[in-house]
């Protein structure tokens, strides 16, 4: 018999029935989220606040309050990052989502301009139909690796991304680019999740 919460969105549940994580728990965090149903093992459906894409979000993040759209549903911006700032690497999501945007070059500059260099972009096979991404890397110093991705449509969507993974400052270097290429595979799977919607 149903009890009627499977109707209501993560947002308008008593946090008591919802995952015992920093992505419900967060109630910031708790808006975006489309599901209590997890898409796979540690990341639950979150909806940017345009509509205009979808991603998996790991469990254990949580959405900085910066985070913001704009009216007109052409511009966001989405921040996350780990609620546990003590653990031994650390991620940091900036996330720009625009439409329309029909020029991907300039796109690549800009992005350029943004991380102070050239960057190398290289492709990826995307999930969704229609869709691409290309990711570069920059390490600006031992303890940070930055990924970069582009991710566009065929409907003038796309999404402009900046990952930081930091070590903490006690690990040591060869530990910490251990921990990175672990954790580059975590992000590149994040960007992989994201999903254009054609609005």
């Amino acid at each position: 018999m149903s009890n009627g919460k499977e109707s209501l969105s993560p947002s308008e549940m008593d946090p008591k029935d919802l995952p015992d994580v920093p992505a419900f728990q967060d109630e910031y965090t708790r808006a975006y989220m489309q599901s209590t149903e997890q898409v796979k093992d540690g990341y639950y459906p979150l909806i940017s606040k345009t509509n205009g894409f979808t991603l998996h979000f790991p469990e254990d993040m949580v959405i900085d309050d910066t985070s913001n759209a704009q009216p007109d549903n052409h511009y966001e911006s989405l921040i996350f990052h780990y609620e546990n700032n003590d653990i031994a690497v650390m991620d940091e999501y900036i996330i720009h989502y625009l439409s329309p945007v029909s020029d991907i070059e300039w796109s690549k500059d800009y992005m350029n301009r943004r991380a102070g260099e050239e960057l190398n972009f290289k492709k990826l096979e995307a999930v969704y139909e229609n869709q691409y991404i290309e990711i570069a890397e920059i390490k600006p110093n031992d303890s940070t690796l930055t990924l970069a991705a582009l991710i566009w449509n065929d409907n003038e969507q796309q999404t402009q991304i900046f990952t930081d993974i930091i070590c903490r400052k006690d690990i040591d270097k060869d530990k910490c680019t251990s921990l990175q290429d672990e954790e580059q595979e975590k992000v590149i799977e994040v960007f992989k999740s994201i999903k254009l919607i054609n609005n």
